[in-house]
């Protein structure tokens, strides 16, 4: 699961115009900077840095393969399919900038019946060990 994350952030990235190609156009002049205030209530993230965030959690939980990203806020077009046997809201969800859908959990649930199936990662993003839970992400499209 976690190499295909990895290929579907390298592919979303690799397809913007600044990777068309396969290399970087050179720059000709600076961007102007926008800045844009976003409230503390936003639900979603900035996708290209919801990106790294789901490549650096792929990275970090490398060495446990059971492990995989699944704070909500990582997600976007959540939908709930079901109840797995365990009691746990099963979603349908994908990540932020990335085309695939997944069946699986949210972190957040788990932390409040499952406390020890969590694991905080890279800026307090939280991971789930499926294993645990007796239960696998997997993809639904």
């Amino acid at each position: 699961m976690r190499k295909l994350l990895l290929a579907s952030a390298i592919a979303a990235v690799s397809a913007t115009s600044a990777f068309a190609g396969g290399y970087v156009a050179p720059v000709v002049a600076p961007a102007p900077v926008v800045v844009e205030k976003r409230s503390s209530s936003s639900a979603g993230l900035w996708i290209p840095l919801a990106l790294l965030v789901v490549v650096a959690l792929i990275v970090a939980n490398d060495d446990d393969p059971d492990l995989d990203a699944s704070d909500i806020r990582l997600k976007t077009d959540i939908t709930p399919v079901g109840t797995a046997m365990n009691g746990l809201p099963l979603y349908h969800f994908r990540y932020h900038g990335l085309p695939t859908v997944y069946e699986g959990v949210m972190a957040q649930d788990v932390l409040s019946r499952f406390p020890e199936a969590v694991v905080v990662g890279p800026g307090g993003l939280l991971s789930v060990n499926y294993r645990m839970l007796g239960l696998e992400m997997k993809v639904v499209h």
